[in-house]
C-alpha cells in the first residue's frame, strides 16, 4: 500500500509516538501485513476520490498467517504464535504508555498546562513556531491556545472509557466536558459502554452545561453489543430528561466497515425509533452515520437523517485544497447519492470531518497529517462551514492512542486536542 512506503522528510509529527515504532512490527510483504485500521484507511482513501467511484472492498482482514494458523503443520504454527506475541507486545507498550500519560495528566488535576507549558525543549531554550520538538524526537504543540466557541458540534469519547478496563469516572468527564463546551453546543457521542451516555448527562444537569447530545449506539459484529447498548440507552433516560438530546446515531460505518448487513442496520434503527415514539418523542431523529457510499437506498428511506462522514484527508489531495474538495464532494456526489430514489431530500448531518496530525508518513498521496497541516484545513474550512449552515461534528476532541495498530498510527490522532488535555492549534474567529 503506497501510503504506508512514502516516508516524508519531515518533521510534522505530533504527540507521543515514534512512527518508526508501527513500522517494524512484522517481517511480511506490506500486503500481507495490513491491519484491519490500515485496510479501512485505504478504502476510505479510495471512496473519496474525485470521480465518486464506490469505494474499494476491504480485504478479508484476516492476514495470511491467521489463515495458515488453521493448516495442521506444526512449523507454521509456531510462526503463527510467535507473530501473534509480537503484536500483542507492540500493542500493550502502546496502552501501557497511553494510561501512563493519562493517570499521570489526572494525578495533577487534568491541568492544560505543562510543567514548561510546552514552550520548551529539554535544554529549556525558548522555541519558536507553532510546535516544538519533545524529548523522544516527535512534535507537539508549541503555545497554549485559547479555546472558542467556532464548531457546530463535536465528536467526544471520553479519555479511557474503553472496555474492559474503563478508566473514565464521572470527575474525568466532568473535567472534560468543562473543556468542550468551551467549544461547542452540541456533542456526539458513539456508544453507552463505561457509563459513557451517563456521565455525560449528569454533567450537563450538575454543572449546568450549555451541551446537547446526539447519543450512540454502537454495533459491531457481536449481535449482543447493539442489544446490551440500545438497553442501557433507554435504562438511562428512565432518569434523564430527553431535552438535552439532539438525536440518536445508531450504528457508526456499520455498512462501510462490514459489521452487519443493511437488513439488521434497518431492523435495528426501526426497533430504536419504534420505542423513541412510545415513550413520546417522535420528533427526536433516529440515523445511521456512514460514509456516502453506504448511506444510500434503501437505508436512506429507514432513518430520519443522513449521517455522513467525511474526510477530506482520504481524498488524497494537499491541504491547500482540502476546503474546496470538500465543498465540490459535498455537492456533486455527497448530496445526489444519499437523495438518490427518495421522492423529497432527507437533511443530512455531517457526523464526522476533521484531518489528522500524526505521523507524516501515514500520508495519502498529498494528504499529510501534520499540525499544521490542521491549522491550514481550519483556517480555510470551519468559518465557511458556519456559514452554510449544514449540522457537523468535528471528529474528534482528544486525540484516541487506543485506536492505535501496530503499522498504523494515524487513526489514534485526530484530536482537536492532545491526550493531556492541550489545543493543538489557533482557533479561528469565527463564532457559530
Amino acid at each position: 500500500m503506497s501510503h504506508r512506503n512514502n516516508h516524508h522528510n519531515n518533521n510534522n509529527q505530533d504527540d507521543y509516538v515514534d512512527v518508526d515504532d508501527y513500522d517494524s512490527a512484522s517481517g511480511y510483504a506490506l500486503q500481507q501485513r495490513m491491519t484491519p485500521q490500515q485496510q479501512r484507511q485505504e478504502e476510505r482513501r479510495r471512496n473519496a476520490e474525485a470521480n465518486g467511484a464506490a469505494a474499494a472492498a476491504a480485504g478479508s482482514g484476516a492476514s495470511p498467517w491467521l489463515n495458515k494458523q488453521k493448516k495442521k503443520s506444526s512449523k507454521w504454527k509456531t510462526i503463527a504464535w510467535s507473530v501473534l506475541v509480537i503484536l500483542i507486545l507492540a500493542v500493550a507498550g502502546v496502552l501501557a504508555w497511553y494510561f501512563a500519560v493519562y493517570k499521570k495528566n489526572n494525578a495533577n488535576g487534568g491541568s492544560n498546562n505543562s510543567s514548561n507549558n510546552g514552550n520548551t525543549v529539554n535544554s529549556g531554550t525558548p522555541a519558536a513556531g507553532p510546535t516544538v520538538v519533545g524529548p523522544n524526537g516527535t512534535v507537539l504543540p508549541n503555545t497554549n491556545y485559547p479555546l472558542k466557541k467556532v464548531f457546530y458540534g463535536m465528536a467526544y469519547v471520553p479519555l479511557g472509557a474503553q472496555l474492559p478496563g474503563c478508566y473514565n469516572t464521572q470527575q474525568s468527564v466532568d473535567d472534560e466536558l468543562a473543556l468542550l463546551v468551551q467549544t461547542t453546543a452540541r456533542v456526539r457521542l458513539y456508544g453507552t459502554d463505561c457509563k459513557v451516555l451517563e456521565y455525560v448527562l449528569n454533567s450537563i444537569v450538575r454543572k449546568k452545561l450549555d451541551l446537547k447530545v446526539v447519543v450512540g449506539i454502537w454495533i459491531d459484529k457481536d449481535n449482543t453489543t447493539y442489544t446490551r447498548q440500545m438497553g442501557d440507552f433507554f435504562k438511562v433516560m428512565e432518569t434523564n430528561s430527553w431535552d438535552n438530546l439532539l438525536g440518536v446515531s445508531v450504528g457508526n460505518e456499520v455498512l462501510f466497515d462490514k459489521y452487519q448487513s443493511e437488513a439488521f442496520l434497518i431492523a435495528a434503527i426501526a426497533e430504536v425509533k419504534a420505542k423513541v415514539v412510545a415513550l413520546g418523542h417522535k420528533d427526536l431523529p433516529v440515523f445511521s452515520s456512514d460514509l456516502e457510499s453506504s448511506n444510500t437506498y434503501p437505508l436512506t428511506s429507514n432513518e430520519d437523517r443522513a449521517g455522513v462522514n467525511l474526510h477530506p484527508f482520504f481524498s488524497g489531495i494537499p491541504i491547500e485544497q482540502a476546503a474546496d474538495w470538500y465543498w465540490k464532494y459535498l455537492k456533486e456526489i455527497v448530496t445526489p447519492k444519499v437523495n438518490a430514489n427518495r421522492t423529497t431530500p432527507i437533511d443530512i448531518w455531517i457526523t464526522e470531518v476533521g484531518w489528522p496530525t500524526f505521523p507524516a508518513s501515514a500520508a495519502q498521496q498529498g494528504s499529510v497529517p501534520s499540525i499544521p497541516n490542521l491549522q491550514t484545513f481550519l483556517d480555510t474550512w470551519l468559518c465557511e462551514a458556519n456559514k452554510n449552515g449544514m449540522p457537523y461534528y468535528y471528529f474528534e476532541f482528544f486525540d484516541a492512542p487506543w485506536k492505535i495498530w501496530p503499522g498504523s498510527a494515524v487513526e489514534g490522532f485526530w484530536g482537536l486536542m492532545t491526550i493531556d488535555k492541550k489545543l493543538k492549534v489557533k482557533l479561528p474567529d469565527c463564532l457559530i
